[in-house]
C-alpha cells in the first residue's frame, strides 16, 4: 500500500508540474503572439506614412498636371488669336483677321496716331496687278531694302520712295504675296535696328483670296 501511495503523490506532483509549465508555454507564447502583432502593425504604419510622404496622392497629381495643360492651352490661344503664328527668328507673325484689325486702325485715324507703317515689298508690277492692300499701305520692294534703304537718312529715303522713314519707334508690318520675302523684309529690319517688326504671313495670295 505504501508503494501505491508514492506513485499517485508522484503522478500528481508531476501533472502539477507539466500543468504549470504548459501555462507557463501558453503565456510565454501569447506574449510572443502579441509582440508580433503590434511590432507588425506598427511596421505597416511606418511604411504607409514613408509612402505618403514620399509620393502626393494620385487625385492631387492629376488635379496638377491638368490645370497645368489647361493654362498653356488658355495662354496659347490668347497669344494665337492675334498673332495666328509663332514668332519667326524673333519677327511676329500675325494671320488676316490681325492684319485687317491693323489696316482698319491706320486707316480710320493715321500712321502717326497708330503707331504702325505697313509695307508691301513686293515689286511695283506684282501691286499693279493685284492693286494695293489698301491705300494706307506704302510700298518698297524687298532689293531696295536688301541694298540698305532702311539705312537711308530720311530725306533721301522720302525722296526716293515717296513717304516718311520708318522710325525705330514704330511698328513695322511687312506684308509681300506669300510670307517669304516679308519675313525676309523683317530679318533685314532688324538688322537695321529696328525692334517692334510684324509679318503677315498670308500676304496678298491671302488678301485678295
Amino acid at each position: 500500500m505504501m508503494w501505491r501511495k508514492v506513485v499517485v503523490l508522484a503522478a500528481a506532483s508531476s501533472s502539477r508540474t507539466v500543468g504549470a509549465s504548459s501555462s507557463r508555454r501558453s503565456s510565454s507564447v501569447l506574449a510572443f503572439c502579441s509582440s508580433s502583432i503590434i511590432n507588425n502593425q506598427s511596421s505597416k504604419n511606418h511604411e504607409q506614412q514613408k509612402r505618403n510622404h514620399a509620393t502626393p496622392p494620385v487625385t492631387t497629381f492629376l488635379q496638377t498636371t491638368r490645370n497645368e495643360r489647361l493654362s498653356t492651352t488658355t495662354t496659347t490661344t490668347r497669344q494665337m488669336s492675334f498673332f495666328g503664328g509663332s514668332d519667326e527668328g524673333g519677327i511676329r507673325r500675325i494671320n488676316k483677321e490681325a492684319m485687317t484689325e491693323i489696316i482698319d486702325d491706320v486707316s480710320s485715324t493715321s500712321r502717326e496716331e497708330s503707331g504702325y507703317v505697313i509695307i508691301d515689298v513686293r515689286g511695283e508690277d506684282e501691286i499693279a496687278y493685284t492693286g494695293k492692300l489698301n491705300d494706307c499701305v506704302e510700298t518698297l520692294p524687298l532689293p531696295y531694302i536688301a541694298q540698305g534703304a532702311l539705312a537711308m537718312e530720311e530725306e533721301d529715303f522720302k525722296a526716293q520712295f515717296g513717304f516718311e522713314k520708318p522710325g525705330l519707334d514704330e511698328t513695322i508690318v511687312f506684308s509681300c504675296k506669300a510670307g517669304i520675302r516679308s519675313q525676309q523684309a523683317g530679318q533685314l529690319a532688324k538688322m537695321a535696328g529696328y525692334t517692334d517688326i510684324l509679318d503677315y504671313m498670308g500676304g496678298s495670295n491671302e488678301w485678295f483670296s
